[in-house]
């Protein structure tokens, strides 16, 4: 398998600090593009007798299948992919007590496996040039997902065992 190169895009994060907002930036992957379904099934099946229809059908029951078993509460084992499963985003607490279900978000948490974690803690960084990105795309930027880490050392108030990617403290803006 050939390294993995990543391509960083310098991006403006607004934030409050102490009431005042302060311009500064972070760190964005821009990828290779997107691959749809329909392209990943074709050539995953290459080279098999499978037909790239079947192959598509067969993987688009598994995923109805995944999305059934996680809406019923399950962990599911994706194999190569890793594992997804129900959490919450939830405060830390000193005390039992004081934890409250109105303070907790349900969420999907996403566990890639040994494999695909290892791909992509070992790809070379370098800056994206202005022609990655005009190539490429830039990385999902939502809500639960946002891959900035604050200079402040906190992690937005996502406290406790089961937090996401949202690690940016104060408030956002832009």
């Amino acid at each position: 398998m050939a390294d993995l190169k990543l391509k960083i895009k310098k991006t403006v994060l607004k934030r409050k600090l102490e009431g005042a907002t302060v311009t500064g930036y972070y760190g964005r992957v821009i990828t290779n593009g997107k691959k749809s379904f329909d392209e990943i099934a074709r050539s995953s099946a290459k080279n098999t007798t499978l037909h790239p229809k079947e192959a598509s059908l067969a993987a688009e029951l598994l995923l109805e299948g995944v999305a059934e078993e996680l809406k019923q509460g399950f962990i599911v084992d994706l194999g190569p992919l890793g594992t997804i499963y129900p959490a919450v985003n939830s405060p830390w607490k000193q005390d039992p007590e004081e934890l409250s279900l109105s303070e907790m978000k349900p969420k999907v948490n996403y566990s890639s496996s040994r494999g695909i974690s290892a791909a992509i803690k070992g790809a070379d960084l370098a800056w994206a040039t202005a022609k990655d990105e005009a190539e490429g795309t830039e990385t999902p930027d939502d809500e639960d997902n946002n891959d900035v880490t604050p200079s402040d050392g906190g992690n937005g108030g996502n406290t406790g065992g089961n937090t996401g990617g949202n690690t940016a403290g104060g408030d956002l803006e832009g």
